[in-house]
């Protein structure tokens, strides 16, 4: 496969030749390396000493390096072994930063400088002294906690905020009852002195909740008996000034069926005369300007001292009830708002009331039971229910069992009133007349039913129909039954009930009350007139 031995046999040449020349070659370039070599051993010699003598730097740097390595081994030990403690010391020193906190955080918790001292047992009881105060109580409930009561520390200091404690506690009740004593002060404004005062120390009330609660019931139950006797002088003041305006809108002698004292008919009248003769006039069946007093439910109590001044100044009960009733409202909000936020509940709000509402129900039941005006009773039930309303809407459920009760009263003494009126119908006697012109109970009647109809409510709609129902009932009886019949002549007895009817129904009209009870005398005056009209025609 050679090259060179291919191209000897494609010349054809004689091997053994070529061979001979060959290595007679290599022989001569042999000799020629052997020169150089021998005239270059110098030379080498040189190189070999110097490789040599690399070889020996080598071995040194060899040795260098391994020494280097051993040297960086260690240090690399020395690093971790020093990072190691690094991280330990910093590990003890959070350790220590934190014990040192949580230490200074206890002794700060705990000590009691001399300064707190002096000032808790010297210092005078103001803004500043609330401070002083709040501090002391933080104190004494850190070392009345699990952890501080264990320690020495402690022990040690406990007799001393004990001591202060007990000062603090002494201070404090001196100062509050001081400032509920003052609550007493006549001409004192009550709000006032409860919001500028009493609410701005209401913490020094809860320090004595928390660590003396003793003697926080003892102020107060002092504070409860100060406001119960205030409240109760403040509403009988009031109650007694309105009283003296009092004027009675209605007596016994004005129940519908009551003898009219000093009537007298004119002989000379016309036959459809819609006038009655009346002495003492119908005010006490007209509702009036007294409604006003439903339009006046937002406004503030009256001021009997201005109203004393203004000429022919008097005042139906409904009126004087409003505003008492409001004074006692706003006034009991206004407390309610202030116990829920110095004491933090309202549990002795009926206690501090109690007295005050026995009061206005000792003058309502008073007034309501010798009382014979029915419009009065029905817009007490109205203003009442009116007032109960607005409390509700306030969200504050106060004086609830208060306006219960005088529901209660008005509406029980207004269905007795109105069971007189019909009584009073009944044992009416009437005596022999000649007259035709309107019968004052006609009247009467017709001004009572529009007034109660006006004041009608859907809360007492179906009870009030069944007594204007009931009295309506005897009126009509009372008319056709028994005045109409001392009449001599059908004629007459007809006009007689044509111009009482004909009143009734003009009344209600006027009064805007058209309902049940018009349309049943539009009834009965169309059925008399067709009466009147054929005895006419039959003369």
């Amino acid at each position: 496969d050679d090259k060179t031995v291919q191209e000897v046999l494609a010349k054809q040449v004689d091997l053994r030749k070529y061979a001979a020349e060959v290595e007679s070659g290599l022989r001569s370039l042999e000799g020629a390396s052997i020169k150089d070599y021998i005239a270059e051993s110098e030379s080498l010699a040189g190189l070999h000493t110097q490789i040599r003598d690399c070889d020996g730097v080598l071995d040194s740097l060899e040795s260098m390096l391994r020494s280097f390595q051993g040297d960086l081994a260690s240090i690399s030990a020395q690093i971790k072994f020093l990072q190691d403690e690094s991280l330990s010391m910093n590990v003890k020193l959070r350790n220590r930063k934190a014990a040192e906190e949580q230490l200074n955080g206890f002794v700060e918790k705990l000590i009691v400088s001399p300064e707190l001292v002096t000032n808790i047992c010297e210092a005078e009881v103001n803004e500043s002294y609330l401070d002083f105060v709040l501090q002391l109580n933080e104190k004494v409930s850190f070392a009345k906690t699990d952890a501080a009561a264990a320690t020495a520390a402690a022990g040690d200091i406990a007799p001393e905020l004990e001591k202060l404690r007990l000062k603090a506690v002494q201070k404090v009740k001196d100062f509050l009852l001081l400032k509920i004593g003052s609550l007493k002060v006549k001409k004192t404004n009550i709000q006032i002195l409860q919001q500028n005062v009493l609410l701005k120390y209401a913490r020094l009330y809860r320090f004595l909740v928390e660590h003396a609660p003793e003697t926080a019931a003892e102020v107060k139950e002092v504070y409860t008996t100060t406001m119960s006797a205030t409240y109760q002088r403040h509403i009988k003041g009031y109650l007694a000034d309105c009283m003296r305006l009092h004027s009675e809108a209605a007596t016994k002698a004005d129940l519908v069926g009551a003898e009219e004292w000093g009537a007298a008919a004119s002989s000379f009248a016309g036959i459809f005369s819609a006038k009655p003769a009346t002495a003492r006039g119908d005010a006490a069946y007209k509702l009036g300007e007294r409604a006003a007093v439903l339009a006046a439910l937002a406004e503030p109590p009256l001021i009997p001292a201005v109203l004393q001044q203004q000429s022919k100044a008097s005042l139906h009960y409904e009126e004087i009830f409003r505003s008492v009733a409001t004074l006692l409202m706003d006034t009991a909000s206004t407390e309610h708002d202030f116990m829920a936020e110095f004491f933090g509940e309202t549990d002795a709000f009926d206690h501090i009331f109690g007295k005050a509402i026995f009061l206005v129900m000792e003058s309502l039941e008073g007034i309501l039971i010798s009382s014979w005006d029915a419009i009065g009773c029905l817009l007490l039930v109205r203003v009442n229910a009116e007032q109960r309303a607005s409390m509700a809407e306030r969200h504050q459920p106060l004086l609830a069992s208060f306006f219960q009760r005088v529901q209660v009263l008005a509406w029980s003494r207004f269905k007795a009133i109105m069971e007189a009126h019909v009584a009073s119908l009944v044992a009416f006697a009437p005596k022999p007349t000649a007259e035709v012109h309107p019968h004052y109970v006609a009247r009467r009647y017709a001004e009572l039913v529009a007034s109660l109809r006006a004041l009608r409510t859907a809360a007492v709609d179906a009870t009030l129909g069944s007594i204007l129902r009931a009295l309506r009932a005897e009126v009509e009886r009372l008319l056709s039954g028994k005045l109409a019949t001392l009449l001599s002549s059908r004629k007459h007895q007809a006009a007689f009930l044509v111009n009482n009817y004909d009143v009734v129904v003009t009344v209600l009209a006027e009064r805007g009350a058209r309902g049940e009870d018009s349309a049943h005398f539009e009834q009965l005056l169309d059925t008399v007139k067709a009466m009147f009209v054929e005895e006419q025609l039959a003369a």
